[in-house]
Protein backbone atom coordinates (compact mmCIF):
# COMPACT_ATOMS: atom_id res chain seq x y z
CA UNK A 1 0.00 0.00 0.00
CA UNK A 2 1.32 3.86 -0.53
CA UNK A 3 1.34 6.54 1.45
CA UNK A 4 -1.40 8.03 -0.36
CA UNK A 5 -3.90 5.34 1.13
CA UNK A 6 -3.11 5.22 4.51
CA UNK A 7 -4.40 8.27 5.11
CA UNK A 8 -7.57 7.11 3.79
CA UNK A 9 -7.77 3.76 5.31
CA UNK A 10 -7.23 5.34 8.57
CA UNK A 11 -10.19 8.30 8.28
CA UNK A 12 -12.39 4.80 7.39
CA UNK A 13 -11.71 2.96 10.41
CA UNK A 14 -11.66 6.01 12.75
CA UNK A 15 -15.01 7.47 11.16
CA UNK A 16 -16.45 3.27 11.34
CA UNK A 17 -15.94 3.12 15.26
CA UNK A 18 -18.29 6.31 15.79
CA UNK A 19 -20.68 4.93 13.47
CA UNK A 20 -20.89 1.79 16.02
CA UNK A 21 -20.76 3.52 19.33
CA UNK A 22 -23.80 5.72 17.53
CA UNK A 23 -25.91 2.81 17.34
CA UNK A 24 -24.86 2.22 21.18
CA UNK A 25 -26.93 4.79 22.81
CA UNK A 26 -24.59 8.09 22.12
CA UNK A 27 -26.54 11.43 23.31
CA UNK A 28 -26.99 14.59 21.07
CA UNK A 29 -24.29 16.53 22.23
CA UNK A 30 -21.85 13.52 22.22
CA UNK A 31 -18.60 14.44 19.69
CA UNK A 32 -18.72 12.61 16.74
CA UNK A 33 -15.08 12.47 14.97
CA UNK A 34 -15.64 10.83 12.09
CA UNK A 35 -18.91 12.29 11.39
CA UNK A 36 -16.90 15.86 11.68
CA UNK A 37 -14.46 14.27 9.50
CA UNK A 38 -17.07 13.22 6.57
CA UNK A 39 -18.61 16.12 6.67
CA UNK A 40 -15.31 18.34 6.21
CA UNK A 41 -14.60 15.83 3.51
CA UNK A 42 -17.81 15.68 1.98
CA UNK A 43 -17.54 19.64 2.10
CA UNK A 44 -13.89 19.84 0.46
CA UNK A 45 -15.54 17.62 -2.21
CA UNK A 46 -18.61 19.92 -3.17
CA UNK A 47 -16.26 23.11 -2.50
CA UNK A 48 -14.25 21.15 -4.94
CA UNK A 49 -16.81 20.39 -7.59
CA UNK A 50 -18.52 23.86 -7.05
CA UNK A 51 -15.06 25.59 -7.68
CA UNK A 52 -14.39 23.75 -10.96
CA UNK A 53 -18.22 23.80 -12.61
CA UNK A 54 -20.07 26.08 -11.14
CA UNK A 55 -18.42 28.89 -9.83
CA UNK A 56 -16.77 30.15 -12.92
CA UNK A 57 -20.54 30.07 -14.91
CA UNK A 58 -21.92 31.76 -11.54
CA UNK A 59 -18.98 34.45 -11.70
CA UNK A 60 -19.35 34.95 -15.62
CA UNK A 61 -23.11 35.37 -14.93
CA UNK A 62 -22.77 37.97 -12.41
CA UNK A 63 -19.65 39.54 -14.27
CA UNK A 64 -21.89 39.63 -17.91
CA UNK A 65 -24.62 40.78 -15.02
CA UNK A 66 -22.37 43.59 -13.54
CA UNK A 67 -21.16 44.43 -17.65
CA UNK A 68 -24.64 44.69 -18.69
CA UNK A 69 -25.64 47.60 -15.62
CA UNK A 70 -22.50 49.03 -16.17
CA UNK A 71 -23.37 49.81 -19.83
CA UNK A 72 -27.00 50.07 -19.37
CA UNK A 73 -25.77 53.39 -16.79
CA UNK A 74 -23.04 54.29 -19.12
CA UNK A 75 -26.39 54.49 -22.06
CA UNK A 76 -28.74 56.38 -19.40
CA UNK A 77 -25.74 58.91 -18.38
CA UNK A 78 -25.18 59.49 -22.28
CA UNK A 79 -29.32 59.26 -22.89
CA UNK A 80 -29.04 62.31 -19.79
CA UNK A 81 -26.53 64.18 -21.72
CA UNK A 82 -28.27 64.00 -25.08
CA UNK A 83 -31.57 65.04 -23.16
CA UNK A 84 -29.58 68.06 -21.51
CA UNK A 85 -28.02 69.27 -24.75
CA UNK A 86 -31.46 68.52 -26.59
CA UNK A 87 -33.29 70.40 -23.96
CA UNK A 88 -30.74 73.30 -23.99
CA UNK A 89 -31.35 73.43 -28.01
CA UNK A 90 -35.11 73.54 -27.59
CA UNK A 91 -34.05 76.22 -24.79
CA UNK A 92 -32.16 77.87 -27.46
CA UNK A 93 -34.31 77.84 -30.37
CA UNK A 94 -37.54 79.04 -27.97
CA UNK A 95 -35.63 82.27 -27.21
CA UNK A 96 -34.67 82.42 -30.99
CA UNK A 97 -38.09 81.83 -32.04
CA UNK A 98 -39.45 84.36 -29.21
CA UNK A 99 -37.15 87.23 -30.20
CA UNK A 100 -38.44 86.79 -33.67
CA UNK A 101 -41.68 86.91 -32.78
CA UNK A 102 -40.81 89.84 -30.86
CA UNK A 103 -39.16 91.63 -33.66
CA UNK A 104 -41.74 91.18 -36.07
CA UNK A 105 -44.44 92.44 -33.67
CA UNK A 106 -42.22 95.51 -33.68
CA UNK A 107 -42.02 95.83 -37.08
CA UNK A 108 -45.20 95.58 -37.43
CA UNK A 109 -46.18 98.06 -35.23
CA UNK A 110 -44.09 99.89 -36.40
CA UNK A 111 -44.91 99.65 -40.14
CA UNK A 112 -48.50 100.56 -38.33
CA UNK A 113 -47.58 104.03 -37.14
CA UNK A 114 -45.80 104.52 -40.99
CA UNK A 115 -49.22 103.77 -42.49
CA UNK A 116 -51.05 105.64 -39.86
CA UNK A 117 -48.95 108.45 -39.94
CA UNK A 118 -49.44 108.47 -44.05
CA UNK A 119 -53.30 107.94 -43.98
CA UNK A 120 -53.12 110.93 -41.35
CA UNK A 121 -50.82 113.31 -43.44
CA UNK A 122 -53.08 112.40 -46.92
CA UNK A 123 -56.25 113.02 -44.92
CA UNK A 124 -54.60 116.58 -44.03
CA UNK A 125 -53.51 117.31 -47.55
CA UNK A 126 -56.78 116.32 -49.35
CA UNK A 127 -58.51 118.85 -46.76
CA UNK A 128 -56.02 121.22 -47.03
CA UNK A 129 -56.88 120.95 -50.40
CA UNK A 130 -60.79 121.07 -50.40
CA UNK A 131 -59.89 124.18 -47.90
CA UNK A 132 -58.01 125.79 -50.62
CA UNK A 133 -60.63 124.63 -53.16
CA UNK A 134 -63.67 125.66 -51.00
CA UNK A 135 -62.04 129.37 -50.74
CA UNK A 136 -61.41 129.64 -54.13
CA UNK A 137 -64.69 128.58 -54.98
CA UNK A 138 -65.60 131.44 -52.41
CA UNK A 139 -63.49 134.08 -53.54
CA UNK A 140 -65.15 133.31 -57.55
CA UNK A 141 -68.46 133.12 -56.03
CA UNK A 142 -67.61 136.55 -54.50
CA UNK A 143 -66.17 138.09 -57.57
CA UNK A 144 -69.24 136.89 -59.41
CA UNK A 145 -71.80 138.20 -56.65
CA UNK A 146 -69.93 141.49 -57.30
CA UNK A 147 -69.71 141.18 -60.81
CA UNK A 148 -73.37 140.60 -60.84
CA UNK A 149 -74.21 143.34 -58.28
CA UNK A 150 -72.41 145.99 -60.39
CA UNK A 151 -74.01 144.97 -63.76
CA UNK A 152 -76.96 145.65 -61.46
CA UNK A 153 -75.99 148.48 -59.85
CA UNK A 154 -75.23 149.88 -63.75
CA UNK A 155 -78.61 148.84 -64.83
CA UNK A 156 -80.00 150.79 -61.89
CA UNK A 157 -78.01 153.83 -62.19
CA UNK A 158 -78.67 153.61 -65.99
CA UNK A 159 -82.43 154.04 -65.12
CA UNK A 160 -82.17 156.28 -62.26
CA UNK A 161 -80.07 158.41 -64.67
CA UNK A 162 -82.07 158.18 -67.75
CA UNK A 163 -85.38 158.90 -65.47
CA UNK A 164 -83.42 162.10 -63.94
CA UNK A 165 -81.90 163.11 -66.96
CA UNK A 166 -85.17 162.20 -69.24
CA UNK A 167 -83.11 161.91 -72.63
CA UNK A 168 -82.35 159.23 -73.64
CA UNK A 169 -78.93 158.25 -74.69
CA UNK A 170 -78.31 155.21 -76.27
CA UNK A 171 -77.73 152.50 -73.85
CA UNK A 172 -73.83 151.56 -75.05
CA UNK A 173 -73.34 155.22 -74.23
CA UNK A 174 -74.42 155.01 -70.46
CA UNK A 175 -73.10 151.86 -69.66
CA UNK A 176 -69.46 153.06 -70.54
CA UNK A 177 -70.44 156.39 -68.59
CA UNK A 178 -71.24 154.16 -65.66
CA UNK A 179 -68.17 151.82 -66.17
CA UNK A 180 -65.94 154.68 -65.32
CA UNK A 181 -67.81 155.69 -63.09
CA UNK A 182 -68.05 152.76 -61.09
CA UNK A 183 -64.33 151.97 -61.68
CA UNK A 184 -63.47 155.13 -60.33
CA UNK A 185 -65.53 154.20 -57.29
CA UNK A 186 -64.82 150.79 -57.13
CA UNK A 187 -61.27 150.95 -55.84
CA UNK A 188 -62.63 153.00 -52.69
CA UNK A 189 -65.59 150.49 -53.09
CA UNK A 190 -63.77 147.62 -52.31
CA UNK A 191 -61.22 149.01 -50.06
CA UNK A 192 -64.13 149.31 -47.67
CA UNK A 193 -65.29 145.75 -47.70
Amino acid sequence: MSRKTWPLLALLVLTAQPLYAAEEGGGPLDINVGLIIWTFLIFGIVLAVLAKFAWPNILGAVERREAHIRELLEGAERDRAEAATLAEENRRLMEDTRAKVQDALNDARAQNERVRADALAESRRQQDEMMERARRDIAAERAAALESVRHEAVDLSIAAAERLVRRTLDSEDNRRLVREYLGQVSPRATAGV
